[in-house]
C-alpha cells in the first residue's frame, strides 16, 4: 500500500540559537501550544554552533513538532548565517522568524498566516510584550515561569512598562507602519513574518554582519526599497523573556553595524538612523524625519555659491596636484569660477533635488555627489583636503546635529573651513 504524501507546511519558523538551551526550550514549548494541526507548522532551528545540549533538546520534541535542524561550526557570533541556513530548509510559502526566548501564545501562528492570506507582498511585524532591553519588567520573571503566556498577558497587557517598546510610534501612525517614512527601522527578528519568496528575493540577511544588532533592520531596508510593505499585527504577540544582557559590548556592535549599514546604503534616511543610534534613540527617527522635510522646504531657496567660492577662491590658481574638496551644503547653484579652480569636489546637500540641479549645471571638476546631511559618510578618514562646511545647515536639524557634522567634516578632511559662520 503506497503511503500517503506529507501535505507542506503552511509556516516555516526559523529559530537562530547559541548556546542557550533553557530559553529555547521555552520557545519550542510554546510552538507544541498552537491552536493550529502540528504538521502545518514547521520549525527550523538554525544552531550557530551550540555545544550546550541543543541538538539532543530539538530532537526531543519531535513527537510534538514538525522539526528541522540546522548547525554551523562556531566561529563567532554568525547570527544572520545561521537565519539564512535555517530559512533555505523552510518549505512553507510563509517564513516566520523568532528569536531564542520568545514565548507566543496559542494562537500566533494562526495570527501570521491570517495576516497573510490576502497574498499581499508585506512583512508582519509581531507585538512582543516585555522587549525593552534598557527597562526590563522584572515584575512577571516568576510568573512567565509559572503561568501560560496567554495569561501573564491577561494579567499585564495593559501596564505600560510591559508593552512593546514600539507601541508609542505605532499609536502615532494609528497602527499602521506604512503610514511611516521609515518602518524598516522596525523590522525586528524576535517576532515577524513575510512571504518565503520576498526574503529570498532579496538576498535574505547580510551575512557580512558578525556582531550583535542591526542586520535585521538593514534586512527590512532592502525589503521596502524592493516593495514589500510593512504591517504590525497584535494578535501576532509574543513575549520576550528576561535574560542577561551585555550592554556595553551591544552598544558598541550596534555601532559598527550601523556603520557598515551606512557604508551599504549611503543616504539620508540611513544616515538619520546612524545619528540617532549613536545617542541611543530610536523612537524619535520619524520626528527627525519630519523636521529634516520641513528644514528641506525652508531652505529650498537659499543660495551658497557666494560662500562657497568664498571658501575656495584659493585653490583658482594654486599648483600642484588637485585639491580634494568636499562641500556640506552645496545647494542649487556653484561658482562659476570652479571650473578653472585646480581641485576636485565632491558634493553633498540633504535637498535631492537642488544637489540635482548642482551636479546637473555644475563644472567638470565636479568628482561625485551624495545626498546626505553630512553627519556620517561612508568615506575612509582623511578622505578630503578640505571640507566645506555652509550655512545651508545653519537650520533645521543643526541644534541636534551640528557636533556630528563638524566632527565628520574633520574626520573627512585635513582642513574644515565655514563652520564658524554657522
Amino acid at each position: 500500500m503506497r503511503e500517503e504524501a506529507v501535505p507542506a507546511p503552511r509556516l516555516s519558523v526559523v529559530i537562530p540559537t547559541y548556546n542557550r538551551l533553557a530559553l529555547l526550550d521555552r520557545t519550542l514549548g510554546s510552538l507544541a501550544r498552537q491552536d493550529l494541526p502540528a504538521s502545518e507548522i514547521e520549525v527550523v532551528v538554525a544552531d550557530d554552533g551550540s555545544s550546550d545540549g541543543t541538538a539532543e533538546l530539538v530532537r526531543s520534541y519531535a513527537d510534538r513538532l514538525r522539526l528541522r535542524y540546522y548547525f554551523q561550526e562556531d566561529l563567532g557570533f554568525r547570527v544572520a548565517a545561521a537565519r539564512n541556513g535555517g530559512a533555505r530548509l523552510a518549505t512553507a510559502e510563509v517564513l516566520a522568524f523568532l528569536d531564542t526566548g520568545v514565548i507566543v501564545g496559542p494562537g500566533w501562528a494562526r495570527a501570521h498566516l491570517e495576516a497573510h492570506a490576502d497574498g499581499r507582498r508585506h512583512a508582519v511585524l509581531g507585538y512582543c510584550y516585555g522587549y525593552n532591553p534598557a527597562q526590563p519588567f522584572r515584575e512577571m520573571e516568576g510568573l512567565v515561569d509559572t503561568l501560560p503566556p496567554e495569561e501573564v498577558v491577561r494579567r499585564f497587557g495593559e501596564v505600560p512598562a510591559f508593552q512593546d517598546m514600539r507601541l508609542p510610534d505605532y499609536e502615532r501612525v494609528g497602527f499602521d507602519p506604512g503610514r511611516m517614512a521609515m518602518p524598516w527601522v522596525f523590522l525586528w527578528t524576535l517576532n515577524f513574518s513575510l512571504r518565503t519568496a520576498d526574503f529570498r528575493a532579496v538576498g535574505g540577511f547580510d551575512e557580512g554582519f558578525t556582531d550583535w544588532g542591526v542586520e535585521d533592520i538593514e534586512l527590512g531596508y532592502r525589503l521596502h526599497a524592493d516593495g514589500t510593505a510593512m504591517t504590525a499585527s497584535r494578535a501576532g504577540w509574543g513575549i520576550e523573556l528576561p535574560h542577561e544582557r551585555a550592554h556595553d559590548e551591544a552598544a558598541v556592535s550596534i555601532m559598527r553595524n550601523c556603520q557598515r549599514f551606512l557604508d551599504r546604503h549611503p543616504g539620508v534616511q540611513t544616515e538619520l538612523y546612524w545619528a540617532v543610534s549613536s545617542r541611543g534613540l530610536v523612537v524619535p527617527l520619524e520626528v527627525e524625519w519630519d523636521d529634516l522635510l520641513a528644514w528641506t522646504a525652508a531652505a529650498a531657496e537659499q543660495d551658497a555659491a557666494d560662500e562657497l567660492l568664498e571658501h575656495t577662491r584659493d585653490l583658482m590658481d594654486r599648483p600642484g596636484d588637485p585639491v580634494r574638496v568636499a562641500v556640506f551644503g552645496c545647494g542649487g547653484r556653484l561658482p562659476a569660477e570652479w571650473a578653472s579652480a585646480n581641485a576636485r569636489f565632491t558634493l553633498c546637500d540633504f535637498d535631492a533635488g537642488a544637489l540635482g540641479r548642482a551636479v546637473d549645471t555644475g563644472p567638470a571638476t565636479i568628482d561625485g555627489s551624495l545626498q546626505v546631511c553630512g553627519m556620517r559618510t561612508p568615506w575612509p578618514d582623511r578622505h578630503f583636503d578640505v571640507v566645506v562646511v555652509t550655512s545651508r545647515l545653519a537650520g533645521g536639524l543643526w541644534g541636534r546635529w551640528g557636533d556630528h557634522v563638524l566632527a565628520e567634516a574633520k574626520r573627512l578632511g585635513g582642513e574644515v573651513r565655514g563652520p564658524e559662520k554657522i
